[in-house]
């Protein structure tokens, strides 16, 4: 099975789906990973003392070591603005990943859920992109977005977080045994390491919190029935 994953920022990929993409790619599957910004317009850590264009190297480099830490097939990283892809044309992104899509020939696309997670405008512009690339296409890949169940939302009493409904929830996938590559992979992004201190102090423990990583099957709609362990099921 070929996966392409698509976020937009270094740190979405580890933060967000990192033990299932190790799962995977460990698994002797194919995960590949675009990445639409250089994350040049952070605000944490070496961001207060880096110019722009400084920041966006450091933080590409973080993103190419956390692509190792999870063996990823390939890593993609896009010099898309920081911060404004929702006012972009959107054809600007679209093109880029349709190439993207048309070369690997993914048999799924895994991207952020609707609400970006965060609320963040990036995020969510990132998934509508998506959405659209998968309807146009006569053959499209399944596409499923990844977010932060209701329950773990609430666990979360330092920012707040747009959880999946869930209802919304299709696919529970346990990344107990890649929970390390997680780590590794969260670890790499140095320039976050004030968002994972707070992260780290989560009700229950983190690697509890971690343990399960939650997907909604975006295209095609799914059928009714039991949540599903597998991506590939």
């Amino acid at each position: 099975m070929k996966i392409l994953a698509i976020f937009a920022h270094p740190d979405d990929e580890a933060f967000g789906p990192a033990g299932t993409l190790s799962r995977y790619s460990l698994t002797g599957h194919a995960v590949h990973l675009v990445t639409m910004t250089q994350g040049d317009a952070g605000t944490l850590g070496p961001a207060r003392h880096l110019t722009q264009v400084q920041l966006g190297r450091l933080r590409s480099s973080e993103l190419r070591c956390s692509a190792k830490a999870l063996h990823l097939t390939s890593l993609d990283i896009c010099q898309f603005p920081d911060g404004k892809l929702a006012v972009l044309p959107a054809e600007d992104g679209l093109d880029v990943l349709r190439q993207k899509i048309d070369t690997l020939r993914p048999d799924v696309m895994i991207s952020f859920h609707s609400s970006g997670i965060s609320g963040h405008p990036d995020h969510q512009t990132v998934a509508r992109w998506c959405l659209q690339l998968v309807q146009e296409r006569a053959e499209p890949p399944r596409l499923f977005s990844y977010g932060i169940s209701e329950a773990q939302a609430q666990r979360i009493k330092y920012r707040r977080i747009f959880p999946i409904p869930e209802d919304e929830i299709t696919h529970v996938v346990d990344v107990s045994r890649f929970l390390e590559y997680k780590l590794d992979a969260i670890r790499c992004h140095q320039s976050q390491k004030e968002s994972w201190e707070r992260m780290k102090q989560v009700e229950g423990g983190i690697e509890s919190y971690l343990r399960n990583e939650h997907f909604s099957q975006v295209w095609p709609a799914p059928k009714a029935g039991p949540r599903l362990e597998r991506l590939e099921d």
